[in-house]
């Protein structure tokens, strides 16, 4: 385990032990038994260590969302399994959030909240995604009616086992919560959302990043760790050529990321590019 990683798994069972607020520097370093000195060697503050935190379990909750999709089973099978994936992950991650948003991070409030609606464009598309692939025809006319409506059934549950303290088993409301949206098709409403709807929603109070901007961000983060003329640094060079490029190949942005998959530490790049690109990834 790197310090880096050793100061935020400690700063979070921190937090969760005495509140953000009343949880200093000093706390941190010694319960990772290394000096302040270590401590800004991976961090500018707790400030920048609350952020690094957030990008962390977002970057780890989108990944998993993204494999899911590229997942060998039946597209039921995926939709019912975020469903339940969903709800257990945001019980686990809940509290921390709730403690960022409620305690004293006025300071950087407005880069948490941009970055939980980059999140929540990212999970919105698979979403999406999932429910075309169960469906098929019957929800074009309406995917983003489903779509909304499916996030508040998950809302509604994730809120009620959270202040409840209610032990139900996720798998269950899972398989629930599909036969409720198997309804919702059946009933064949005419649509209130459209494209344009779903996406200005997204960008109404904040100037929103493209994907593309994101995947050059972290393009110049991981060229730092690979030598150029690697297999994994031409890989990344190509990746961030192609997108310079006006009408990038889809299909050569999926082989990149194919190539990139098998490395732990590009997983985030792997899956801003899957993300891009709508072109299947071989495994």
């Amino acid at each position: 385990m790197s310090k880096q990683q050793l100061i935020v798994q400690k700063s979070i069972e921190l937090f969760s032990q005495k509140s953000i607020s009343k949880t200093s520097i000093q706390d941190i370093t010694e319960a990772c038994g290394i000096s302040k000195g270590a401590f800004y060697l991976n961090f500018k503050s707790k400030d920048d260590l609350l952020i690094h935190i957030v990008d962390q379990f977002i970057q780890e909750l989108t990944i998993s969302f993204q494999n899911l999709l590229d997942e060998e089973s039946l597209p039921r099978e995926k939709l019912e399994k975020f469903c339940y994936a969903t709800i257990s992950l945001f019980n686990e991650r809940f509290p921390l959030f709730k403690m960022l948003l409620a305690e004293n991070t006025k300071g950087i409030q407005s880069e948490l909240l941009l970055k939980l609606k980059i999140f929540d464009e990212s999970i919105n598309r698979i979403s999406i995604t999932l429910l075309e692939n169960v469906y098929g025809e019957k929800i074009q006319h309406n995917k983003f009616d489903i779509q909304v409506c499916l996030k508040g059934i998950l809302q509604g549950y994730t809120d009620f086992i959270v202040h409840h303290k209610q032990s139900i088993p996720f798998k269950l409301v899972g398989q629930t919560i599909i036969h409720y949206i198997d309804a919702l098709v059946e009933m064949r409403v005419s649509p209130i959302l459209t494209s344009e709807h779903f996406h200005s929603e997204q960008l109404a109070d904040y100037e929103f990043p493209t994907i593309r901007e994101l995947i050059f961000e972290e393009i110049e983060i991981c060229k730092k760790k690979y030598e150029p003329s690697s297999f994994v640094g031409q890989s990344i060079q190509i990746i961030e050529d192609e997108l310079s490029k006006e009408f990038p190949n889809f299909v050569i942005l999926s082989g990149m990321a194919a190539n990139l998959k098998p490395q732990a530490e590009l997983q985030w790049l792997v899956t801003l590019v899957r993300q891009y690109s709508p072109a299947p990834i071989q495994s």
